[in-house]
């Protein structure tokens, strides 16, 4: 008889750990990023330490906050794409013979690496959407695709652009630092006209 109550006590509990998991699953999308769930998962750092429960009203509050983290990220591309379109240009001046100009050009690589890492995490430490859709393509999968390789080029595009001097071609190095800046300018402007115009 005793044993046959314990088995229901843990049958009962049970059903309820599934019940109480289940609605916290539903607050939050199927699928999250790995950011998303070390930060924001149902598990994650912010849950641990009490900052933001799991809970609808929390969850409310947090999807005003990713509002707010994206709508910056937004302006922080605008201002980026800004700072990478001068640099851009003055890095072509610096390629065509205009060597003055190359302490204006490193000027504006530092501040267009901080304004894009910035940019950047802005929209990867945000909260995760309530739902997520990730099979269909639209202008945020298209923008996020466009992300890999302008994040790609501003991790090689100012590496190459160190290996110049020490490059037995200098010339050619300084051909491909050049392309791989374009490259990088072209897809971040991509990525703003989508998401900007197409969304």
């Amino acid at each position: 008889m005793r044993l046959g109550f314990i088995l229901l006590l843990f049958l009962f509990s049970q059903v309820l750990k599934a019940q109480s998991d289940t609605s916290s699953v539903n607050l939050l999308p199927q699928r999250l990023s790995l950011i998303e769930k070390t930060l924001w998962g149902e598990r994650g750092f912010f849950r641990i330490v009490g900052i933001a429960p799991l809970t609808p009203e929390a969850r409310e509050k947090e999807i005003k906050f990713r509002r707010t983290m994206l709508s910056l990220h937004q302006l922080g591309g605008f201002i980026t794409l800004g700072l990478m379109t001068a640099t851009v240009y003055y890095g072509q001046r610096v390629f065509d013979g205009e060597y003055k100009l190359i302490n204006r050009h490193r000027n504006l690589v530092k501040s267009t690496i901080a304004s894009y890492y910035l940019t950047a995490s802005l929209a990867l430490f945000s909260p995760p959407p309530l739902v997520r859709h990730e099979k269909e393509t639209s202008s945020i999968s298209i923008h996020k695709a466009l992300a890999w390789v302008h994040f790609a080029g501003m991790i090689s595009t100012p590496l190459l652009g160190l290996s110049v001097k020490k490059s037995s071609d200098p010339i050619k190095a300084r051909r491909i630092h050049r392309i791989s800046g374009y490259i990088t300018l072209a897809s971040l402007t991509s990525a703003m006209i989508v998401i900007t115009f197409f969304r």
